[in-house]
């Protein structure tokens, strides 16, 4: 099962990925790019911490059957959010299908753009008008001079999300095998110990509510261990 690009290296924190995403400057340091995007990131992290503050917060995670990555992804005992982050030097092309993805398996999706990219960002509200959107300046709080303070960026929230019911399966998706294995046995779903990640997600899908699905997959993602940036985990009660 591939989760990642055989290029992309699997222990980086948010900002080695941002690094990488936009590259750095002729020192070595990074770039005005990378430092905008990690800018949005964090306030939009602070911000999740007052809002859920029993919230797990892990950086850069596979969801979409593994189509697409969040780059904040808060998780609560019975909810999730996931957030996109789109600093002022990104391509917004992508924009639609991430948070689509995002939708599928999550309740509460957030957009957090630069102002440069806020028409493009309501314009997928109209398609989507259950995505929360945050607006913030993310390049003029930068210094010139690397050595200098930066201030703290400013986020507007233009608009709250509206959490709606994500698709069970594309939930389930979201856990690796032996997740899977741990959530049948928490919901007391009998599976075979050869039984594949689809048959795994079948079984439960037949057998349980979105409720129950929802904390269980809440339950194992706050205590996955192989996290790029996130919480402790919280572990997991028999």
């Amino acid at each position: 099962m591939t989760l990642l690009k055989p290029n992309e290296p699997w222990m980086q924190d948010a900002e080695t990925a941002a690094q990488r995403r936009h590259g750095t400057s002729g020192h070595g340091r990074p770039g005005r790019a990378a430092r905008s995007e990690l800018a949005l990131r964090n306030a939009m992290e602070d911000l999740m911490r007052q809002r859920m503050p029993e919230a797990r917060m892990c950086h850069e995670m596979v969801m979409g059957a593994r189509a697409v990555r969040a780059d904040l992804v808060a998780v609560a005992p019975a909810h999730i959010a996931a957030i996109e982050v789109k600093g002022a030097y990104d391509d917004t092309s992508r924009l639609l299908h991430q948070i689509g993805m995002y939708q599928l398996c999550v309740p509460e999706v957030w957009m957090v753009v630069d102002v440069r990219h806020e028409a493009d960002a309501k314009l997928i509200r109209h398609l989507l008008p259950s995505v929360g959107l945050i607006a913030a300046d993310g390049v003029t709080h930068l210094s010139h001079d690397w050595s200098s303070d930066e201030r703290p960026v400013s986020i507007d929230v233009v608009a709250e999300p509206e959490p709606r019911s994500p698709v069970p399966e594309m939930a389930l998706e979201m856990l690796w095998a032996e997740e899977l294995r741990s959530a049948c046995s928490h919901l007391r779903v009998s599976v075979g110990s050869k039984a594949t990640r689809p048959a795994m997600i079948k079984s439960i899908g037949e057998l349980c509510s979105l409720s129950e699905i929802q904390v269980a997959v809440c339950r194992e993602l706050r205590g996955r261990d192989a996290l790029w940036r996130a919480d402790a985990p919280v572990r997991r009660r028999a």
